[in-house]
């Protein structure tokens, strides 16, 4: 694109305020710093009309927003999509995919009225990879829908429209080569970012939420928390297991899971049937991240599928030592035993143990939350990430863009 990026347009169709919605609105904040003027442009997917982006409106972001009845067809979704257009006249958008099936066309929508574009691919369908089972048709495939229509077909047609093309790791990079035929030349590796003077560890915010949780300090349980949608592929049954296991171990445990989802009343039953409902509270919504991951001892990242886990970034930068299971994203993230622990499986015993560990060694667990901090605001920070995504937009060579391991343009 030529001349400056002076309104920036970040479009989402998310069901509810997640990891990736709080990526948007750091990279709106981050964007507002610099002198550009951002815009959260919200089509919700049917079902998910509330407003998940009421804390960023107040706290001073330009969001607006559609209902999702106006949007279902592609008729609605195209007029929906021209009028932000035409109100805003933004200079670049980043469109960011959380699975509509029709959300494919706002690249060519963008090409058509003149606007550089840039895809964030963060459904890179690699189930039969990372331990899902295959939906109908294959684990490439999204189930059978109106359109009967292959996930990777979808994401070729908005790779082929679009200025550019995001994906949070090298792994993906490389299966939507391989799988979609993306053209490498379009797309550029950019890890989502975390803004470090908010997520930050705080005292108060500790205090707060563990005297709200009842924890009685002077039996020192290990404080262990989750934060993700409540669904397959985010492996919360792997954590109620491995707490199961831990109690049969009698060591002291609390463990407490942030978000919402379809799979709560089945998370709930399994955490009865194995007698560590006692042992678990679930908290629906979190309005302060920062001090919900102040509160911990240990954040579990225990999903089945990931491309990057900001949440996994986010307690790294409030200095909680990390767990994780072994995804894409989380490898990408953690060096074992320096800024995190890698696990080797997808196992509840393996999960089990190395919580064990870090319950009987404080200081390992200090340590690690010192240097995940470190290693978080090195190579996570959202302003690389801002940085090496409009180098994206704007075209720029491989060579000028922002590594994101110093944050710093290459010569």
């Amino acid at each position: 694109m030529k001349g400056s990026i002076r309104k920036l347009v970040l479009l989402t169709d998310a069901p509810q305020f997640g990891g990736a919605e709080r990526y948007l609105v750091a990279m709106a904040q981050a964007a507002a710093r610099r002198g550009i003027e951002p815009h959260i442009s919200w089509i919700p997917m049917p079902g998910s009309d509330t407003d998940i982006f009421g804390q960023a409106r107040a706290e001073g972001i330009n969001i607006s927003s559609v209902t999702s009845e106006h949007t279902r067809s592609v008729i609605g979704l195209s007029h929906a999509f021209a009028k932000m257009i035409n109100q805003e006249c933004p200079d670049a958008l980043i469109i960011n995919a959380n699975g509509r099936r029709r959300y494919w066309l706002l690249p060519w929508l963008a090409w058509r009225a003149g606007v550089p574009a840039v895809w964030v691919h963060q459904m890179v369908d690699a189930r039969d990879h990372r331990r899902l089972r295959p939906r109908r048709l294959g684990g490439r495939m999204e189930g059978l829908n109106l359109w009967r229509v292959p996930q990777a077909l979808r994401h070729r047609l908005a790779a082929t429209a679009a200025t550019a093309v995001i994906t949070l790791n090298a792994e993906d990079h490389e299966r939507i080569v391989r799988w979609q035929g993306v053209p490498r030349r379009k797309i550029h590796v950019v890890p989502h970012g975390v803004d470090g003077q908010v997520f930050r560890f705080d005292p108060s915010g500790r205090r707060r939420w563990r005297e709200q949780w009842g924890i009685n300090e002077n039996e020192r349980p290990l404080v262990v928390g989750t934060a993700c949608r409540l669904s397959e592929e985010k492996g919360v049954d792997l954590l109620i297991e491995a707490v199961a296991r831990l109690r049969e171990r009698r060591i002291p445990i609390l463990t407490v899971i942030a978000g919402q989802g379809d799979q709560k009343d089945s998370l709930l039953q399994l955490a009865a049937r194995r007698g560590v409902a006692e042992m678990i509270k679930f908290v629906d919504f979190v309005d302060n991240m920062p001090a919900f991951y102040s509160a911990l001892d240990v954040f579990a990242l225990c999903s089945r599928t990931e491309s990057f886990g900001l949440a996994l970034a986010e307690a790294m930068t409030c200095e909680r030592a990390v767990v994780a299971t072994p995804t894409a994203g989380a490898r990408r993230q953690i060096e074992h035993h320096v800024n995190g622990w890698m696990l080797d499986s997808f196992e509840p015993t393996v999960l089990a143990e190395a919580l064990a560990a870090l319950s009987a060694d404080t200081n390992l667990r200090g340590r690690l939350g010192e240097t995940g901090r470190i290693c978080a605001l090195r190579q996570f920070g959202i302003e690389a990430t801002l940085e090496k995504t409009l180098a994206a937009l704007r075209g720029m060579d491989e060579s000028r863009i922002v590594d994101i391991r110093t944050g710093l343009i290459s010569a």
